[in-house]
C-alpha cells in the first residue's frame, strides 16, 4: 500500500520538475506551464519531506508504530496540499514575470 504512494510523489516530482524546466527555459511559449511545473513539483517534495518527517516523529514517539502511520498519512496531506498552495503562488509570480516581458535574458 505505501509503494504505490511513493510512485505518486515521484512521478509528481518528475512531472514538476519538467513542467518547472520549460516554464523556465521558454517563458514565450509556456503559458500553463508554471502552473503544471511548479504545483506537482513542491506538492510532491512537500508530501514526501512531511511524510517522512511526521511519521519519525511520530515512531519516536510511539512505540507501537500506531501513530507513526497516522503521521505518515497526516504528512502525506499536510505535505501535498501546502506544496500545492506555494507551488500556485510561485507560478503566479512567474506568469506574471512572463507577462510583463521580464525575462531572465532581458536583465544580462
Amino acid at each position: 500500500m505505501i509503494m504505490p504512494m511513493f510512485g505518486l510523489i515521484l512521478v509528481l516530482i518528475v512531472i514538476g520538475g519538467l513542467g518547472s524546466l520549460v516554464a523556465y527555459g521558454d517563458p514565450t511559449h509556456a503559458r500553463l506551464a508554471p502552473f503544471i511545473g511548479f504545483v506537482c513539483l513542491f506538492a510532491g517534495l512537500g508530501a514526501l519531506l512531511f511524510s517522512v518527517a511526521l511519521a519519525l516523529i511520530g515512531g519516536v514517539v510511539d512505540t507501537s508504530e500506531s501513530l507513526g502511520v497516522l503521521g505518515f498519512f497526516a504528512g502525506y496531506v499536510i505535505g501535498g496540499v501546502g506544496g500545492a498552495l506555494f507551488g500556485i503562488r510561485q507560478a503566479v509570480k512567474r506568469l506574471v514575470q512572463i507577462e510583463s516581458g521580464l525575462i531572465e535574458s532581458d536583465l544580462k
